[in-house]
């Protein structure tokens, strides 16, 4: 147990990892079916269906960053870009159902991924400058 409250442990991290990758698939995978609701199809750009694939990627990074208490490292970006492209892309295949992928669901896919990436990014620059302060 004492290796919980020890933050130079390596039970932490693991055990985080661990915790972002089940509550980033979960989030993924619910985002995904909620978000395959929302049509691409129709005229014109598709912009609603657009910002839910920012705003996916931008609740994976948040959650993600809940998890490692605001401090998440900077590889977590990996992590939380391919769960957040996941999640949009398995939006974008619901909704088209077999069509092809019209140029909005590319662009949805991409924008969760960077949104997620940026997220945890500006959260590892921000604890940064937090502990360069206290030092």
């Amino acid at each position: 147990m004492s290796g919980w409250a020890n933050q130079e442990s390596h039970i932490v991290p693991v055990a985080r990892l661990i915790a972002s990758l089940a509550v980033g698939l979960i989030l993924a995978a619910i985002g995904g079916m909620v978000l395959g609701e929302y049509t691409f199809q129709g005229e014109g750009i598709q912009w609603l269906s657009i910002s839910g694939g920012v705003g996916l990627g931008a609740v994976i990074a948040w959650v993600l960053n809940r998890v490692w208490a605001h401090n998440p490292p900077l590889w977590m970006c990996a992590v939380a870009a391919p769960l957040a492209l996941a999640g949009e892309a398995l939006a974008v295949q619901r909704d088209m159902d077999g069509y092809a992928w019209p140029p909005e669901g590319w662009v949805a896919v991409l924008l969760a991924g960077a949104a997620a990436a940026y997220g945890i990014y500006s959260a590892n620059k921000v604890a940064a400058q937090e502990q360069a302060k206290k030092a």
